[in-house]
């Protein structure tokens, strides 16, 4: 049975933080285009969406990392 696969860490390589940024930048220029088209609470509740959904995708992020550590850790501790 192969190990299972870790979560990829985005800072781990430039290739992968350049994409977050990309994305970061991306997401900010939607804010930007809906305010102009729009108005500035509309662009405020678009703003918060995407943080909501950032914040949701990094939280399960963070669940998965824990659960990789805690099956390494009960590997480690196996004979």
């Amino acid at each position: 049975m192969s190990a299972p696969e870790h979560p990829r860490n985005p800072f781990r390589s430039e290739a992968d933080a350049f994409r977050v940024l990309v994305m970061i930048v991306a997401a900010g220029a939607v804010v930007v285009a809906v305010t102009l088209l729009t108005r500035p609470l509309v662009g405020a509740l678009v703003g918060l969406a995407l943080v909501a959904v950032g914040l949701w995708r990094t939280w399960g992020l963070l669940q998965a990392w824990r659960a990789a550590e805690a099956d390494d850790a009960g590997r480690a501790e196996d004979p």
